[in-house]
């Protein structure tokens, strides 16, 4: 059952409940007001006969004062009068009017017996009459009451019927916004994240609805951020493996196609007799294969810095500005490293140093800098700096732009509880800069609390 339906049937219940006990009420008003009015009628009657039998024995025709006694009752919608004779009979009786409309027996036994008959003895015996019979008659009453409590119920139940209309349209009208957002809900379950729902109603929905919102931008933006950053990640994953390509092309092949050529003409050379010419081959294909080694080495460390884990992230860091300094000996480095390393995580190093690497690789590639500043310090509340700044020509090029280096970093500081901002300097060049609170927890441990 619907959360609506069973508000409307509980509120159906309540009414339920109010009428019945509203029934009983009137029912119990009813009976009291009835029981009152047939014993102030049996009352008033009998005040009357005892009042004419006063004067009856004065009388000079008992005969006729009792009959007209008797007359006097007819159409009396409370008390009915008899004269009995001396042997018990009734003689004559008053003129009762019935009601057009009788009450149903159930509801005359609902209201609870009439009085009993009240017998009152005529003096004397006059004129042969025993007695006069007062019985009290509630058919006009009971059927007043019952017409009454038939208004009752009519309008009761109307009341009901009215208001539970309104509570049904007053719940839909409420429970509308529910709908939407459930059916928004189910969008994002299915992955649609680009639905939104109208803000109104009451002000606890309204605050619901707008941190549907919230979490429905927040989540396409995640969404896209994901996107984005796996298109990049493709893109450059094929970067790399180009760069690896040109340099196992450029550095290794022609070293290894001089190997070959030295091993082919030590063969010739052994064939022909001239063992004096061998050994200056032979350090030649050492000398290759020594600058092939050195080659190789340099790729594993832009692979995988395994100094970092070896001598710790200072000579990482030194090993990869080793690396671009031979490469470009007309940029100055300048290095400011921590003097005491070993308070850092070992998953805060690795973010420092990817993004040192970073930093660096954009500065030298994109740049043309003259001088590249590295720079880490760890200040009084523990929070480490990283920045990486260079006098280039103020552009990173593709990551400032969206690329997946400048967004990659900003992911791993983040994941790391940190921030990072970038951007060209007023005087030129371009500097990154991070912070890392090392007290703080990784966001996905913060997310997980």
């Amino acid at each position: 059952m619907s959360l609506r339906a069973r508000v409307v049937a509980l509120i159906a219940a309540v009414l339920a409940v109010s009428m019945a006990l509203g029934m009983v009420v009137a029912g119990y008003e009813a009976r009291q007001a009835l029981s009152g009015e047939l014993a102030a009628g049996l009352g008033g009657a009998r005040q009357t006969v005892a009042s004419a039998f006063e004067d009856l024995p004065h009388s000079d025709h008992p005969d006729r004062d009792l009959r007209q006694l008797i007359a006097t009752f007819d159409g009396n919608r409370h008390v009915r009068a008899s004269l009995l004779d001396a042997q018990g009979r009734a003689a004559l009786t008053s003129h009762t009017s019935a009601p057009d409309r009788p009450a149903p027996p159930w509801f005359a036994r609902l209201l609870g017996a009439t009085p009993p008959a009240a017998q009152i003895a005529v003096p004397g015996a006059a004129a042969g009459f025993r007695a006069i019979v007062l019985t009290p008659t509630a058919g006009i009453d009971i059927s007043a009451a019952w017409r009454e409590f038939v208004g009752i119920v009519a309008v009761l139940s109307g009341s009901a019927a009215l208001g539970l209309v309104l509570v049904y349209l007053v719940i839909s009208a409420a429970f509308r916004p529910l709908r939407a957002l459930a059916g928004q809900f189910s969008r994002v379950g299915a992955g649609d994240y680009s639905g939104r729902v109208a803000e109104g109603g009451p002000t606890e929905l309204i605050g619901l609805q707008r941190g549907f919102n919230r979490m429905a931008a927040e989540l396409a933006a995640t969404t896209e951020r994901n996107r984005l950053l796996g298109d990049q990640l493709l893109t450059i994953q094929e970067e790399e493996r180009a760069d690896i390509a040109r340099d196992l092309h450029d550095d290794i092949g022609p070293h290894l196609f001089a190997v070959n050529m030295d091993a082919e003409m030590i063969a010739q050379l052994g064939d022909l007799g001239r063992h004096d010419a061998v050994p200056e081959h032979v350090r030649a294909i050492q000398a290759a294969v020594a600058h092939m080694q050195r080659q190789v080495r340099d790729l594993l460390s832009r692979l995988r810095p395994a100094r970092m884990t070896e001598l710790g992230l200072n000579a990482a860091i030194r090993d990869l500005v080793d690396f671009w300094s031979q490469r470009r000996p007309d940029i100055a480095f300048h290095l400011t490293l921590l003097q005491d390393e070993a308070r850092l995580p070992e998953a805060v190093k690795d973010v420092v140093y990817r993004v040192v690497q970073e930093a660096a690789n954009n500065a030298v590639r994109h740049g043309d800098p003259h001088a590249i500043q590295i720079a880490l310090a760890l200040d009084a509340d523990r929070t480490l700096s990283v920045c990486v700044a260079d006098d280039g020509v103020g552009r990173a090029a593709p990551s400032a732009v969206g690329g997946f280096g400048l967004v990659g970093m900003g992911e791993r500081v983040a994941a790391a509880g940190g921030t990072l901002t970038f951007g060209p300097d007023p005087g030129g060049g371009w500097t990154t800069l991070a912070r890392l609170k090392l007290d703080s927890p990784p966001a996905s441990q913060q997310a997980a609390a």
